[in-house]
């Protein structure tokens, strides 16, 4: 019964998952591959959990330099993909723990404050909330004090400095047992001492058929090609489960921060921290902060730790004035959190949202027309002019949540400039071909 349920909640795009690996797909629509899942998960000591497959990811951002001038920077961020296989084992997993995890935060009363990998939902919609509801709930709140310090932190590397044995013992705690079963540890042992294979080698002819040779006994197929984390720390980022760990790595943190500042307003989005708090809560607040990240074998970026000044003057909230982590002034009046900038009295897109919703389209568009062969033989349909349709959902969500004059005004833009870059990019591609 529970695996049905488990199946029954699984978003119909992961029941399937399309990228290549080593093994075949597995589609969970199917009864077949579903009880072949059923029987690997009670079978679960004489599993074979194959290697990640590597991939690295470039995030393009746009920032200033000193000069005030927009520069291009890209950020390399590596995703692991697990097997087709292990991805369903690992969405197992996660569904059982997540049952837990949810009842533990509930018991501690900070099922508010941790916000990321899980589904929190609005009670008149019953949809769940995104980004988007978070930033503003943080915006909102600011709006009611009188005046605030609103301290926003990045933590450096978490999924790659995730304690083992830290992380073990939080796991034991949210399950509330001495010590883990064997199936479980099997799989906790799987994303600790992972396995993995660069994709640039995955791609290689001569491996791939090396693969297929040795379906039966992959590592003799990839000795000296694949690489094993051999350290006490990290999980790979990507697999249904690392979310839910990475946010367990945290849990006596979050809690701490609720018995001893219960009075501030906090929220964890991953590796995301905010904090609201009063002026002469700030440094005490800070220290503290760096003191239990530490214990968690941790450390704070510097570089992305920023501490904004609100004030009240005259009934409008405004930003006096924002600071690094080292207190250091900076050319700007606004809090940047999860995607969007509040000024005290207006949000807005934050730049590199745009640029991110921009080039999404265009990579969108030129997949479209690769991928469309009949493309070859019909001219590219023309983008009216006269009617600008927002279709991204992030910018329906921003106008429908935030509802300002100012986002509504960057929604027309954005959608205006990618509508052009869309035209002139389905003119470029099916020239090419």
């Amino acid at each position: 019964m529970q695996y049905q349920e488990w199946r029954d909640k699984i978003k119909p795009e992961k029941k399937i998952r399309n990228y290549q690996h080593i093994d075949d797909l597995v589609d969970l629509n199917l009864d077949k591959d579903f009880n072949k899942i059923v029987h690997i998960i009670e079978n679960i000591k004489n599993h074979q959990f194959l290697p990640f497959i590597k991939r690295a990811e470039t995030v393009i951002r746009f920032r200033k330099n000193k000069e005030g001038k927009v520069q291009r920077a890209s950020k390399i961020r590596p995703i692991m993909y697990a097997s087709h296989v292990d991805s369903h084992i690992y969405s197992y997993y996660n569904y059982i723990l997540l049952d837990e995890y949810e009842s533990y935060l509930k018991n501690l009363g900070i099922n508010e404050n941790v916000i990321a990998y899980r589904k929190v939902v609005i009670e008149k919609t019953k949809k769940g909330k995104s980004n988007i509801h978070f930033a503003k709930e943080v915006f909102d709140y600011i709006q009611t004090q009188q005046e605030s310090v609103v301290i926003t932190q990045d933590i450096e590397g978490f999924f790659d400095n995730i304690n083992h044995e830290l992380l073990k013992e939080k796991i034991c705690k949210v399950k509330n047992v001495y010590r883990l079963d064997n199936s479980f540890f099997k799989v906790f042992k799987s994303l600790t001492k992972y396995r993995y294979i660069e994709h640039e080698d995955f791609e290689d002819k001569k491996i791939k058929r090396k693969i297929k040779k040795h379906k039966y006994a992959i590592y003799k197929a990839l000795v000296g090609i694949f690489k094993e984390n051999k350290t006490n720390k990290g999980i790979p980022q990507g697999s249904p489960i690392s979310g839910l760990l990475a946010n367990i790595s945290l849990i006596d943190f979050d809690n701490d921060i609720r018995i001893t500042f219960p009075d501030i307003f906090y929220r964890r989005y991953s590796d995301d921290l905010v904090f609201v708090c009063k002026k002469e809560q700030k440094d005490l607040l800070l220290q503290f902060i760096d003191k239990k990240i530490k214990e968690s074998k941790l450390k704070i970026n510097a570089k992305k730790s920023f501490i904004s000044y609100f004030n009240k003057v005259d009934e409008t909230i405004i930003c006096e004035k924002v600071t690094n982590g080292l207190h250091k002034p900076l050319g700007r009046n606004y809090v940047d959190y999860l995607g969007l900038e509040f000024n005290g009295t207006k949000i807005f897109l934050r730049k590199n949202t745009i640029q991110k919703l921009k080039h999404k389209q265009i990579v969108k568009t030129i997949k479209r027309v690769l991928n469309n062969k009949k493309q070859e033989r019909r001219k590219p349909k023309k983008l009216r002019n006269s009617t600008i349709k927002v279709r991204s959902n992030y910018l329906k969500r921003a106008v429908e949540v935030v509802n300002n004059s100012g986002v509504k005004k960057q929604v027309l833009k954005v959608t205006k400039d990618r509508n052009k870059a869309r035209r002139i990019m389905l003119k470029k591609t099916t020239t090419q071909l």
